[in-house]
């Protein structure tokens, strides 16, 4: 998929009609992808306890630290990837098979993914909000209501009304 932007062809433009009708020359640059973690993991070929930006030990993920980590460098990581040298791959906490970025020019892997934030943030507010909406009515032996009304839901296009209580 991403093997054209690394093509001569891509190196010298393409030709494009621009919305107001003027050819430019262009060279499409990919900017980001969107993933959530564990996508994140895959495309950088590390294990997903790793951060894909930094260097950061395991043991240290999710700890404010005040020093500031290296960030990966994904050049050294395909050279060890084509001198097979597994052992500088696994010290790096890299997978032994080629990384699709590596090739594409003018591309820093850790700059290019951006956080999903329906998956990493929206979702796991909601959640977080709705265990504790849960805790407080069911203290407040309010639960039962709660569930009345969650059965109650009008349809609507695209919604499936619940069937169970939440």
């Amino acid at each position: 998929m991403l093997k054209p932007l690394s093509t001569a062809e891509y190196q010298q433009g393409y030709e494009i009609v621009c919305a107001d009708e003027n050819v430019r020359l262009c060279f499409p640059k990919l900017f980001c992808w969107m993933v959530d973690h564990i996508e994140n993991a895959t495309i950088h070929g590390i294990a997903s306890n790793q951060c894909p930006t930094c260097t950061i030990p395991t043991e240290k993920l999710g700890q404010y630290l005040e020093t500031l980590f290296p960030t990966h460098l994904h050049a050294d990581y395909d050279v060890a990837y084509r001198k097979s040298d597994i052992v500088n791959l696994k010290a790096y906490g890299v997978k032994n098979l080629e990384n699709a970025l590596w090739s594409v020019p003018n591309v820093n892997p850790p700059d290019l993914v951006r956080a999903d934030i329906l998956h990493n943030i929206l979702l796991e507010v909601l959640v977080h909000m709705m265990d504790w909406i849960q805790g407080f009515l069911e203290h407040h032996d309010r639960i039962n209501a709660f569930d009345h009304v969650w059965h109650q839901l009008p349809p609507y296009s695209g919604f499936v009304v619940p069937t169970k209580s939440y």
